[in-house]
């Protein structure tokens, strides 16, 4: 073993679904409908998740982030297997008790643990792991690691645009008052992530199509004359990201698009048909 430095990365990141290097692992979040609870992508694959919400409308999953026993094990594990340090690389620490639980957990094993709030989630989360994992792969220490990642945290921004309110309602995300307005009045709501990683709604607006209009208007406006790696994150919505990737093509014809789910312990949350686009300044 060349380095004695483990990357994990919460499944909040949608690694899964991406061709990433494989040393990286993944700390799995729960999704629970009622009494049935699955992994995060091994046991409820997106499509699958998304499906299922299609047709049972009325049964709002709930989810929980990995169990404190699976992160003590894997530390333990990874200590016995020679390695001396672990970088968790998790989700923004206002969307989720798993920055504190694994803090706590830290103090169990010996072996070092990092834990790096990345103040976001979905592909900027994954871009962070992978990066990460390929200066572990170049003999790169922990904290010119950190740097690093502190530049991506710091330059990158993400635009959602719901199709519900229904699934934010339910998991706490907004009051049941403006839920029940918003969904009388078809709000489309356009989101973004504060830089402590807050959920902010920026604008409210009529209809999908505008809502999915407006995040590419604001996306543009960011990235004017800069050097960006463009992503999109959606909840099942193909011609979503299609009529996204139309309209930066228009203005930025040779601009490379990635294109990947948001992972059913976030749908959960955001609903189906969701969708953000979002950009990572290159360095």
């Amino acid at each position: 073993m060349t380095s004695k430095i483990k990357v994990i990365v919460c499944s909040n990141s949608a690694i899964d679904y991406l061709d990433y290097d494989k040393n990286i692992d993944v700390f799995r979040s729960k999704i629970n409908f009622g009494f049935e609870s699955f992994d995060d992508y091994t046991e409820l694959s997106a499509s699958d998740f998304y499906s299922r919400l299609t047709k049972e409308p009325d049964n709002i999953p709930k989810t929980s982030y990995v169990s404190q026993g699976h992160m003590l094990k894997t530390f333990n594990n990874l200590y016995k297997e020679g390695y001396k340090q672990a970088l968790v690389i998790v989700i923004a620490k206002p969307l989720s008790g798993l920055h504190d639980a694994i803090i706590q957990v830290s103090k169990e094993t010996k072996l070092k643990v990092h834990v790096y709030d990345s103040k976001t989630l979905a592909y900027p989360e994954s871009y962070m792991a992978m990066t990460a994992q390929n200066m572990v792969n170049l003999g790169s220490n922990i904290e010119e690691i950190k740097h690093v990642l502190n530049f991506i945290r710091d330059n990158h921004k993400m635009y959602f645009a719901v199709d519900t309110l229904l699934y934010l309602v339910k998991n706490g995300r907004l009051s049941k008052l403006s839920g029940t307005l918003g969904s009388f009045l078809k709000i489309k709501p356009v989101l973004t992530l504060t830089q402590e990683g807050k959920v902010e709604t920026l604008e409210k607006i009529r209809t999908s199509k505008k809502a999915i209009a407006r995040i590419v208007e604001l996306y543009l406006e960011d990235t004017k004359d800069k050097d960006v790696i463009t992503f999109i994150s959606h909840a099942h919505n193909d011609e979503g990201v299609e009529t996204i990737k139309k309209m930066i093509h228009e203005v930025y014809p040779d601009r490379q698009i990635i294109s990947n789910y948001l992972t059913p312990v976030v749908g959960a949350h955001c609903g189906p048909k969701a969708i953000s686009v979002g950009y990572i300044l290159k360095q």
